[in-house]
């Protein structure tokens, strides 16, 4: 739900969080990894209008009201409403931190969304995150992603899915030409392909593979025969849930309202398997 926000809260952003100035506010935009444009918020504001955004946060479970430019619009006004018909494209984010999401495209279609810019009631613009065991206050600054999800219980099931904070760039992307080496093998199952596309939605974030996706986890190929010797068990159990083996895992537990969670899990292990036993001077069985 969205309605105008009075014009003070148009300029609310250094007010909002004093560790970020209004000029330092900016966004970058490019298409198929080519600049499209760069932008300050005064200026997005301009071009869209800012509203008010109220949302379920996931990452502290209640009601949230943001200040926010609504998402749809503000790709109309940076790439024309031609993206509209790209529903095959995925949009990366890139993050302050070196978080790397991708989402679909057709997302932004089907669902409301916005680019939020202040949380509303708030002196910062920062939420409070589970992290490592313990509750953290993390900056989303300048600009963070959310969803409609207040009365839709699909995009509440997903959790934190598509929702990245401090982003300072976009670029529309085909996934393969973008990360050509996270991409399976050509003769891969079918089942490693659904594992590769769960990889990307739920995994691809923060960890690479040979080199492609995000930088807060680790490069998961840095030695693929690692991932072999672990074996299944020991896979399933860290991706269900990393403080079962590492109390202090900064790696959340897979989200437990995914659909087919037990299903999708199997299907990533497979997925790194297959990229795993792929790589030069590895083997190994299942």
């Amino acid at each position: 739900m969205s309605t105008p926000l009075a014009a003070s809260l148009l300029v609310a952003l250094a007010a909002a969080n004093p560790t970020l100035s209004k000029a330092e506010a900016t966004l970058s935009f490019a298409r198929f990894g080519e600049p499209v444009a760069s932008h300050s918020l005064e200026e997005l504001q301009i071009a869209v209008g800012a509203e008010l955004a109220r949302v379920h946060e996931p990452y502290e479970d209640r009601p949230v009201e943001f200040a926010a430019l609504p998402l749809p619009e503000l790709f109309d006004a940076i790439y024309s409403p031609s993206w509209r018909r790209e529903r095959d494209l995925h949009v990366l984010f890139t993050c302050a931190d070196g978080y790397q999401p991708t989402v679909p495209l057709s997302r932004f279609l089907d669902h409301a969304s916005w680019l939020a810019f202040e949380r509303l009631g708030a002196a910062e613009f920062a939420i409070d995150k589970l992290e490592s065991g313990r509750r953290q206050t993390v900056s989303l600054g300048p600009f963070y992603v959310v969803w409609d999800n207040a009365e839709n219980e699909e995009l509440r099931s997903e959790g934190d899915y598509g929702w990245p904070y401090q982003v300072v760039a976009v670029d529309l992307v085909r996934t393969a030409e973008r990360f050509p080496h996270m991409v399976p093998p050509p003769a891969s199952s079918d089942r490693v392909r659904d594992g590769f596309a769960a990889f990307q939605v739920h995994c691809s974030r923060c960890h690479a593979v040979n080199g492609d996706g995000g930088r807060i986890g680790p490069e998961l190929m840095t030695s693929p025969s690692s991932i072999l010797l672990r074996g299944r068990p020991w896979l399933r159990r860290w991706i269900e849930d990393p403080s079962s083996e590492l109390p202090a895992a900064r790696m959340p537990r897979f989200n437990p309202e995914a659909p087919n969670r037990e299903a999708t899990i199997e299907a990533i292990i497979d997925y790194l398997y297959a990229m795993a036993e792929a790589a030069p001077g590895t083997s190994g069985a299942r």
